[in-house]
Formats: structure tokens, C-alpha cells, sequence
């Protein structure tokens, strides 16, 4: 049997023969393969000390709880940035400011008066535990790392300055208290009528998974990557740029890239643009610290726009400090 299979091609995938795009799909893999951690949400209550999507966060007494800052900015392409008024700080403090957001234009272009409002505080996103969490190169081994939004429709992105924490907060709490009556219990978010939905609709509890994965498209390096990769797995015929390319060849590599989920580490997802392949100055945050995809279950729902994704990005040199003042914040839909 062995003899007629050698002749006929028989045997299933022993005698199958390497694609070109599974030659490419290899050499990306061989290059580009490297660790993450998979977050798995699971509806249930939790301690305000364990890693979660939503719900209560871990607040030790004299937290000072973000807000949308003075200056703040909430830009999106196309858009005038317009300027947040000013407001206490403080834990909890009051929503009873009485300045007026005001418009910055660019030169020479005029902008309707937005709508006085009071800034309000940020948005509990998620947080993770790193005690709980399977340990990752370079990530904390303990510790807290928390992550919040603005409650608005564009939940404070700034395309034009997306490192700038006035419409977003990385707060990073190394040492950890496990006692509730050391703890803040009450939300300056409860009661608060933000004009918009929010992409986390109730509290779920994060499970993880330790796992690997190669780049994958969306990645501002991936189309440079995949052409090395095309022309080393077709040496007989090199080409220049990818519309040369065999559109099967490419389309077969794309679909077994699946960059979707929710995970610390590895390479991230877009369903639009990297926004460091249009900002240069970004691009040494390479570091994807956090991932929040769209996901809808029977239990509970995650929903970024028309099901878009939120990432993280740091520089590794600020994540070696645990310097988390410093953060690349997107987020894009369809």
C-alpha cells in the first residue's frame, strides 16, 4: 500500500505538497511567533481586587478616581479638537463645574459653540491582576494595571495626540490590598447620566489562557513582512510590491491570521488603520499592553461601535519602569 501511495500521491497530509502559501504562512510564523496571554470574560461578581471587564475597580482609600481632564481633547479625523473646562480633582470629586468647554479651531477655520457641559469623571473600563494572570516576558509578575475611558461617544479618542491621558487613564497600583474595609466601595460614576452608551454592558470576570501567536495583517510592519515572505517562499519569482502578488496566495495566508480576541501581549487587531502606520512618532510603542475586542454572548455583550476593537500600546522601556503615563490608546469599527 505504501508503494502505490508514493506513486499515486496517496497517504493524506504526509503526502501533500507545501503551497506557496503555506511556505509563506510558515516563514511568517518562524519570524514573527511570540507569546501572549488570552483573556476569557466570564459573567459573574467579583472581589474589587480580581481581574475584570466592568464592575466595581479596586480603589484603596485616598484613591484619586480620574476625570476628564482640563485641555482634554476628544478628535477624530476631520474633526476641531474641543477644549474640556476645568473641574475639581480629588477622589470623588464634584460635578459641579461651571466653565464652559470652549472650541479650538485651526488657523482660520471657524467652529460652531459646542455645549456647555461639566466634565465628568472617566469610566471604569478593565483591569487586570497580575498575581492572577500567567507571567508574560517583560509584564509585571504582581500588581494591578487599570484602564478607563471617557463616557462620551468617542470614549476620549485623540487621533491627533493618542498618547495623551486626559480622555483616557492607565493606572498602574503595585501593591495590593485583598481587604474590603480598606477599600473605596461607591463609584463618583454611580448615578451619572453620560450622554452615551459604553462598550461593556455588565461585570465580568477575566480567566486566562497562555498561548502564542504570529503577526498578522493590520499590523503596520505586516505588508513589508509578508512581501519578504512571499519572495523567500517563491525565490524563482521575486517581485517588488505586493500587487504583484497571487491575490489566492495572499488571501489564503490572511485567513489563517486571526488576530480577533481579547489578550495581553502579542500583536493586534484593526478593523481600520494601525494608527502607527500613519503616526511615525508612535511607533515605538510596540508593546501590545491590553486588547478589548468586540464580542456578544448570551451572557453578555462587548461592543466597540459597529463591533470594533480597543488596544493598548507601550513602549518596552516604559512597561521595564512600570511607567504607564505614557500609553497609546485606539480604538476603530467598521
Amino acid at each position: 500500500m505504501g508503494f502505490f501511495n508514493k506513486i499515486f500521491g496517496g497517504g493524506g497530509n504526509d503526502g501533500k505538497k507545501e503551497t506557496s502559501a503555506d511556505r509563506m504562512l510558515r516563514i511568517i510564523k518562524e519570524k514573527t511567533m511570540t507569546e501572549c496571554v488570552k483573556l476569557i470574560p466570564e459573567k459573574g461578581a467579583t472581589k474589587p481586587w480580581e481581574s475584570k471587564i466592568g464592575g466595581l475597580p479596586y480603589m484603596p482609600k485616598g484613591f484619586d478616581y480620574p476625570y476628564e481632564e482640563a485641555g482634554s481633547t476628544v478628535v477624530t479625523e476631520g474633526q476641531a479638537p474641543v477644549e474640556a473646562a476645568k473641574v475639581a480633582t480629588g477622589p470623588f470629586a464634584g460635578l459641579d463645574g461651571n466653565t464652559v468647554a470652549m472650541p479650538s479651531a485651526a488657523s482660520g477655520e471657524i467652529v460652531e459653540q459646542v455645549e456647555e457641559r461639566k466634565l465628568l469623571p472617566l469610566r471604569f473600563l478593565a483591569q487586570i491582576n497580575f498575581s492572577e494572570m500567567p507571567p508574560l516576558e517583560g509584564f509585571p509578575t504582581k500588581g494591578i494595571l487599570q484602564f478607563y475611558i471617557a463616557g462620551e461617544n468617542a470614549h476620549g479618542l485623540n487621533f491627533e495626540n493618542p498618547e495623551e491621558q486626559k480622555g483616557f487613564r492607565v493606572i498602574y497600583h503595585e501593591e495590593v490590598v485583598e481587604d474590603e474595609s480598606a477599600l473605596l466601595s461607591a463609584l463618583p460614576t454611580d448615578g451619572v447620566e453620560y450622554p452615551d452608551g459604553f462598550p461593556v454592558d455588565s461585570e465580568l470576570k477575566l480567566n486566562f489562557e497562555k498561548s502564542s501567536m504570529p503577526m498578522g495583517g493590520g499590523d503596520y510592519r505586516f505588508d513589508k513582512l509578508l512581501l519578504d515572505a512571499y519572495n523567500e517562499a517563491n525565490p524563482d519569482a521575486r517581485i517588488p510590491s505586493l500587487d504583484r502578488a497571487s491575490e489566492d496566495d495572499l488571501d489564503k495566508v490572511y485567513d489563517q491570521l486571526d488576530m480577533g480576541g481579547h489578550r495581553v501581549g502579542g500583536y493586534p487587531f484593526f478593523t481600520q488603520l494601525d494608527p502607527r502606520e500613519y503616526h511615525q512618532e508612535l511607533r515605538g510603542n510596540s508593546i501590545l499592553l491590553f486588547q478589548l475586542d468586540s464580542e456578544e454572548t448570551d451572557d453578555y455583550k462587548i461592543m466597540w461601535g459597529d463591533s470594533g476593537v480597543c488596544n493598548f500600546f507601550i513602549r518596552p522601556e516604559n512597561l521595564a519602569k512600570r511607567d504607564f503615563s505614557r500609553v497609546l490608546y485606539h480604538w476603530d469599527c467598521y
